[in-house]
């Protein structure tokens, strides 16, 4: 506890709540049935993050329009951002889990570090206060350019710009189908198939939903800029 207090750099005053942030739900079963895991403290944090992060933003980029800042948002607040701060602090060595999860491998899945980085936001508002948190969280997210975000952003969200090409050229509306999920639960892999008007265009493949879509999407927009002048 005394190095997990040292990583993060706050002095808990509750070790209650440190400790329900750090557990993993698979830990409160059968003799520790009674002690509490992170969920709901994941789901407070995740709340108070996006404030944060929406709060900076819009003080950052006074011009911008609503989905704007919300692209940016994105870019800073998902699943591969709070896996790498928490991979970064170490946190993977203090998680709390049920002997099956440590079996599979699950303090190095990003999901799990990443909900983990949440549950430790929600953990010390709880304990301390808003404005304790928000410097946390914006001192940990420090290395990553809130002022330095590509203008351009939508050049990033792929799936976004070959809609509007697509309903541009009246072809409809792409969808995106799971086509097979396979590996292990602490290394999964997603088959995405990506399809407009009912017609197959490309396959992509990516340890989460979310990330082969886009490269679902990032191909097909390959394959029509050597067919199409703007894309």
């Amino acid at each position: 506890m005394k190095s997990l207090k040292s990583i993060l750099q706050y002095a808990f005053k509750s070790e209650n709540l440190l400790n329900e942030a750090m557990t993993h739900k698979s830990f409160s079963i059968d003799k520790n049935k009674d002690k509490a895991h992170n969920e709901r403290l994941e789901f407070l944090g995740d709340s108070i993050l996006n404030f944060v992060i929406a709060d900076e933003l819009v003080k950052k980029f006074p011009l911008d329009p609503e989905g704007l800042l919300s692209k940016k948002r994105a870019t800073l607040v998902n699943q591969s951002t709070l896996h790498l701060i928490a991979e970064q602090m170490g946190l993977s060595e203090h998680i709390k889990f049920g002997p099956g999860e440590l079996k599979q491998g699950s303090a190095t899945n990003p999901r799990i570090l990443a909900s983990t980085l949440e549950a430790i936001m929600g953990a010390m508002y709880l304990d301390s206060n808003f404005e304790v948190t928000k410097m946390w969280i914006l001192n940990v997210f420090k290395d990553i350019p809130l002022d330095q975000l590509v203008d351009d952003i939508q050049t990033q969200d792929h799936k976004t710009r070959l809609q509007e090409w697509t309903q541009k050229k009246g072809w409809g509306i792409p969808k995106y189908e799971l086509v097979t999920a396979t590996g292990p639960s602490h290394k999964p892999q997603f088959l995405v198939s990506l399809k407009i008007d009912g017609q197959e265009k490309t396959r992509a493949e990516a340890g989460n939903k979310k990330a082969a879509e886009q490269k679902a999407a990032e191909l097909y927009i390959n394959e029509l800029k050597k067919t199409e002048k703007e894309v």
